[in-house]
């Protein structure tokens, strides 16, 4: 299916609104696409539902990159 190859791009958290941010993984969630946490990475509580961004990224020097926030993810992105 097409839709599996949709992503967005990488939109920090505070770049945009946590609503906004959230409304993204929600709605590639529900297409099978994915969505894309940026450098500012996103609260651990949305690792258990639906808000949760499948590909999360790194840059060098991020604070708050911890083995849970990767093992939470479906693909690394190193910046």
């Amino acid at each position: 299916e097409i839709v599996k190859r949709f992503a967005t791009g990488a939109m920090s958290l505070g770049s945009i609104s946590r609503e906004a941010h959230e409304t993204l993984a929600k709605a590639m969630n529900s297409i099978g696409g994915r969505s894309n946490t940026g450098e500012g990475g996103e609260d651990p509580k949305r690792f258990l539902d639906d808000r949760r961004s499948s590909i999360k990224q790194v840059a060098s020097g991020r604070f708050g990159v911890t083995s849970h926030y990767l093992a939470n993810s479906d693909q690394i992105q190193i910046k």
